[in-house]
C-alpha cells in the first residue's frame, strides 16, 4: 500500500512540475550543459575513431578520456536528504561516488549513474547499456524528481 501511495505522489509531483515550471539554479544549469556536451562529444569521438571513450569526473583529459568539470559550488554525489529517483528504488544502487563511463562506438555505454547537487537542488544522469541517457532534476519544493 505504501508503494502505491508513493507512486501516486510521484505522479502528482510530475504533473505539478509541468504546471509550475521553474528554472534550475545557474550553477546546475551550467553543470547540465557540461554533462550534455561531454556525453555528446564522447559518443561522437567513439563513433568517429571507432574506439571506446571514457568520461571521468575530476581528472586530467588524456587520449581517449574526457574530463568532466563542474562549476564552482556544484558537488558530486547525492545528499542524504534527497531520495533516490523512482527508477533507481528497486535497483540496489548504493554508491554516490561517480565512476567513469565508457562509451563504445556502436552507441552503447557502460551503464552508470551520476548525481550532482548544489544546495537542495540536484541532478541525476542515468546512462543505460544501450546508450540512452536520462537526465533528471530534484525539485525540493515538490520533493520529486522530474525530467530536465
Amino acid at each position: 500500500m505504501r508503494a502505491v501511495g508513493s507512486l501516486f505522489l510521484q505522479r502528482v509531483a510530475r504533473l505539478a512540475a509541468r504546471i509550475l515550471p521553474s528554472r534550475l539554479c545557474p550553477p546546475l544549469r551550467a553543470a547540465q550543459a557540461e554533462l550534455r556536451r561531454s556525453l555528446h562529444l564522447a559518443f561522437r569521438l567513439a563513433a568517429t575513431h571507432r574506439r571506446a571513450v571514457v568520461l571521468e569526473p575530476c581528472r586530467e583529459a588524456t587520449e581517449g578520456r574526457i574530463s568532466v568539470r563542474l562549476p564552482q559550488g556544484v558537488r558530486w554525489g547525492r545528499p542524504a536528504a534527497i531520495p533516490l529517483p523512482p527508477s533507481l528504488l528497486g535497483s540496489g544502487w548504493r554508491g554516490d561516488r561517480p565512476r567513469p563511463i565508457t562509451v563504445m562506438p556502436e552507441r552503447k555505454a557502460a551503464a552508470n549513474v551520476w548525481f550532482l547537487h548544489h544546495g537542495s537542488e540536484a541532478l541525476c544522469l542515468r546512462l543505460d547499456l544501450s546508450g540512452s541517457v536520462e537526465l533528471l532534476r530534484y525539485r525540493p519544493l515538490l520533493r520529486a524528481w522530474t525530467t530536465c
